[in-house]
């Protein structure tokens, strides 16, 4: 019948069962991929950097634009002309062989002056991000369809087997797995800070913060409040950094907690320091252990727990380890399950039709002459 035929039609046109094979620039190339693997602050995204530096032209694609700022940020204060590019501005260099940007740009490759130019090294942070249902899809594609000789991925050992089995490995790319292990120890404290309270007393950060201390929140409205709390009640002033912070205004605050003679003792984040922010953390205190999700209140998943536990500790600071504990004592039994549970290896990789599947869907449908038309009308 018509309608069979027409559905057959729009079937082909909109084949997501084979993404590798969208790519065929990327295809004809002979690519390598190199994981870098590992849990927070084992230096893997340090290593992927080095290789990105000594590359004649290269880019890096970060899950944050802060990430994205930041690596721009070190490349030109190396000498290496770097152009930034993120969905909320746009930095050009002189003579730029690098670019930054978050991993949305990387379908469009853009950040760079002359984007067409051929790159020699390409690094992708946070690859776990692919499994995300609602970004997961921009790594896929960016690992997929990226024309690099050489492509650099970093982050937790979860997606080793996917980047290997499922998309190198289909690709024909080489594969190099680098694994990586802390720096420094992790610990969870054995009390919460609300544990020397009274039954009837109020809880407040004044008498349990030291210098060092990262308290984590999930909103914004709770980062301002514990910020003004700490600074009224206490001698320490207090850095903040969260997701939606102007790029120039997150560095005056990472570096003024960073730097131990600023008087900027305590930092207030929201999750998005989990995504591999370099700064000087003592201690992770969380908050709370739940947030706003689509509208519900959700508890934070494990795997966002240990991540933004893992940022305690940092290589090179002035502490000697890494530690970990809550506002609440209610709340530390599962902070200690979601350090001590493995995460499990990621099964898929989130994908989305490109706007050539977009293109060729509606052009059928012009074709068939359907478009507007319901199956009653055929």
């Amino acid at each position: 019948s018509r309608l069979l035929v027409f559905y057959r039609s729009l079937d082909s046109q909109s084949k997501l069962t084979d993404p590798h094979e969208w790519f065929s620039t990327a295809r004809k190339m002979k690519r390598k991929i190199i994981f870098h693997g590992g849990p927070t602050n084992s230096g893997k995204t340090y290593s992927a950097l080095q290789c990105l530096r000594q590359a004649k032209r290269g880019m890096y694609y970060g899950p944050l634009r802060l990430l994205a700022a930041e690596v721009f940020d070190e490349l030109n204060l190396a000498g290496i002309a770097c152009n930034l590019y993120t969905g909320q501005e746009k930095k050009y260099v002189r003579n730029a062989t690098h670019g930054a940007a978050t991993v949305e740009m990387a379908q469009s490759r853009v950040g760079m002056e002359g984007p067409q130019k051929p790159l020699d090294v390409v690094v992708i942070d946070e690859v776990q991000m692919l499994g995300d249902p609602d970004r997961g899809a921009s790594w896929t594609r960016a690992l997929l369809g990226l024309d690099c000789p050489e492509i650099h991925v970093c982050g937790g050992m979860e997606a080793a087997a996917l980047v290997l089995a499922s998309i190198a490995e289909s690709c024909g790319d080489d594969f190099e797995m680098r694994t990586y292990e802390r720096f420094l120890p992790l610990m969870l404290e054995e009390a919460a800070l609300d544990t020397s309270m009274k039954r009837d007393e109020d809880f407040r950060y004044s008498g349990h913060v030291q210098p060092g201390d990262c308290i984590v929140a999930f909103n914004r409205k709770d980062i301002f409040a514990i910020r003004r709390e700490i600074e009224k009640e206490t001698h320490f002033k207090c850095s903040v950094v969260y997701g939606t912070l102007p790029p120039k205004t997150r560095a005056e605050q990472a570096k003024l907690f960073n730097d131990p003679h600023s008087g900027y003792d305590i930092l207030i984040a929201s999750d998005a320091i989990g995504m591999g922010l370099n700064l000087n953390i003592r201690r992770i205190i969380f908050n709370s252990i739940y947030k706003v999700s689509q509208g519900e209140l959700v508890r934070v998943p494990h795997t966002e727990i240990k991540q933004i536990a893992g940022r305690a500790g940092r290589r090179n600071s002035a502490f000697d380890r890494g530690l970990v504990t809550s506002r609440s004592q209610e709340d530390l039994p599962y902070i200690r399950e979601c350090l001590e549970k493995d995460i499990d290896p990621l099964q898929r990789a989130a994908i989305l039709p490109t706007p050539e599947h977009l293109e060729a869907f509606s052009r059928t449908l012009e074709n068939s002459g359907m478009r507007g038309k319901s199956t009653a009308d055929l």
